[in-house]
């Protein structure tokens, strides 16, 4: 190799990580929503950080590149973080990590190049990062305490080399508690920016400065659809999950069977025959289980698997009426004008999910199990200046943390 080519391969290594933003979030499972918002963000860094190398640090890099290779040209898929979260939560047979302060490893393992050899070169990686980016979704509360290791990762970096920490559209109810709690508060202090998309998440972080509410970062995402006019077809859209169903009682029933049943009860008061259904897969497999238990009650009804759904889109803005209980396909639909029905399969979770969009204005129905057979919605969804307004207080924050052609030092 000559001088001059030994020359132009270092300085182009030095310049790829001049400037690198790190998102960590919980992309590849695979997930609709957690796929939709780091989709997002993506996007967002290549129009407005083009030669900034963006680090998407996730539970299942593989499916995530696949899914979101599209994205950003200058993505990097790793598992550093998660990786080193669920060592710590699984403690194989490490003297060091504490089992009732697990994040405390995770901490040091992040920061500190040795604690965990295995993982160098990720950890090299993020002790590089000039942005260190918390992504938005639900996954750091009492439901899942172990991820309370991302935030304290995120934040002692942060504190050994200056990076700058943020965090954007967290979910953080039902709320930590105890020592999870305690280190939760002292980490997110260190964020420059705390952001939250619900209005009990804002009042959970009472005394942290940084606290900002600026709603779903699904809202920055480029497959929105506004609002548009259209008659009704008579069609109904089914998103079920079978997991986090195991509050879910109705009539002796309970969890996945109790939906199928709430379901079906559904579609008979309503007149619609199988062949008026569509089924939505927004987690691949777990989203089938209760159409399948509603059998032949759905005869005839169009499946839609999560990559169809991926690549294609939600079927929103065509007329059809949801029965929903995920978070993700009820800001879509509602944000395209679909009217629909949000069942709470989980009420300290998803109650306040489903709440934080109605309370933005969704004019749909909130259902549980106790509930009975809700009438079929004509209301629609959001009126185009709800989702104008929604859109525009998260596209100020995403324009503040990354302005268009400023690198952050």
């Amino acid at each position: 190799m000559s001088a001059v080519s030994s020359f132009r391969r270092k300085a182009q290594r030095a310049f790829e990580f001049h400037d690198l933003v790190y998102l960590v979030g919980p992309a590849g499972y695979p997930n609709y929503g957690d796929e939709l918002i780091t989709e997002a963000w993506l996007r967002h860094l290549a129009r407005h950080r083009p030669l900034a190398t963006v680090v998407v640090d996730c539970g299942r890099p593989g499916s995530a590149s696949l899914l979101l290779r599209r994205a950003n040209p200058r993505a990097i898929f790793v598992n550093t973080l998660w990786e080193l979260t669920m060592h710590a939560q699984s403690r194989p047979e490490n003297p060091e990590i504490d089992p009732d302060r697990p994040w405390e490893w995770v901490a040091r393992a992040a920061s500190r190049f040795g604690v965990a050899p295995a993982e160098g070169s990720g950890v090299e990686m993020l002790l590089r990062a000039k942005t260190i980016h918390l992504v938005g979704g639900g996954y750091v509360n009492r439901v899942w305490p172990h991820h309370v290791a991302l935030v304290a990762a995120i934040a002692e970096v942060s504190r050994v080399t200056g990076a700058r920490a943020v965090a954007t559209g967290q979910g953080l109810l039902p709320p930590l508690e105890g020592a999870a709690l305690e280190r939760f508060r002292d980490d997110a202090a260190q964020f420059d920016v705390f952001d939250v998309r619900d209005r009990p998440s804002y009042d959970f972080l009472d005394g942290i400065g940084s606290r900002t509410l600026h709603g779903d970062d699904a809202w920055l995402s480029p497959r929105l659809r506004r609002p548009v006019p259209h008659l009704p077809t008579g069609e109904v859209v089914i998103c079920a999950q079978s997991d986090l169903t195991e509050d879910f009682r109705r009539d002796g029933a309970q969890g996945p069977q109790a939906l199928a049943d709430l379901l079906t009860e559904t579609l008979d008061a309503w007149d619609v025959p199988g062949e008026k259904v569509t089924v939505v897969e927004a987690i691949p497999g777990q989203d089938m289980t209760v159409p399948v238990l509603m059998g032949d009650r759905i005869d005839g009804a169009r499946m839609l698997p999560f990559l169809d759904v991926w690549r294609d889109g939600l079927p929103v803005g065509r007329g059809a009426t949801w029965l929903c209980t995920r978070f993700h396909p009820h800001l879509m639909a509602a944000a395209a004008g679909d009217s629909g029905v949000a069942i709470v399969p989980k009420p300290d979770y998803y109650g306040t999910k489903h709440a934080s969009l109605t309370d933005l204005g969704s004019r749909w129905t909130m259902q549980t199990g106790a509930d009975p057979v809700p009438g079929r919605p004509t209301a629609g969804g959001y009126f185009p200046d709800e989702v104008e307004a929604a859109v525009a207080v998260k596209r100020v924050l995403a324009d503040d943390l990354y302005p268009r052609g400023v690198r952050i030092r």
